[in-house]
């Protein structure tokens, strides 16, 4: 398998690359947004450990396309993009406002991994039958899975 995966990673198009390239800094943005989420979040050490939780998982996500990416003698992406450094000042801004609400918290992190979803979702297709495409898919359906999570606590809130 892991022969197989590094022939493909060999093959894959520049394009292609380019493509995971800003997968990882998607992934990066969404781990650090995640981590300043769960400091934002006050008095809810159960969602604020989710979030750690999540963060440390989109790492270890990032880390390991970037092995993809690395096979292919390219650079990974190791930081994230201005448009997420963006987005954690625009949700700081927005929890200062509202006296540290973790609504708006939540509210901020559901962007974020709609922002990450949409990554995923450009790139599937790109690489289908690829074996890679085996691992990006189980990673999807764990941001998927997270994705919820986080609506989930956001709905909480909303209804308390």
């Amino acid at each position: 398998m892991i022969k197989r995966v590094a022939d493909s990673a060999e093959h894959m198009n520049d394009e292609t690359i380019e493509s995971l390239r800003d997968l990882v800094q998607g992934i990066n943005d969404s781990a650090s947004f995640l981590m300043e989420a769960a400091d934002m979040i006050e008095g809810d050490e159960l969602v604020a450990n989710t979030l750690r939780s999540i963060a440390d998982d989109r790492r270890g996500i990032g880390y390991t396309i970037g092995g993809y990416i690395a096979l292919r003698d390219e650079e990974p992406a190791e930081e994230g993009t201005w448009l997420g450094g963006l987005r954690k000042t625009w949700a700081s801004f927005r929890a200062g406002i509202n006296a540290g609400d973790p609504t708006v918290v939540l509210i901020e992190a559901e962007r974020a991994e709609d922002a990450i979803l949409n990554k995923f979702k450009e790139i599937l297709p790109q690489i289908a039958g690829n074996p890679i495409n085996d691992k990006l898919l189980e990673f999807f359906d764990h941001v998927k899975t997270d994705h919820e999570q986080i609506c989930g606590y956001r709905d909480a809130y909303q209804n308390a």
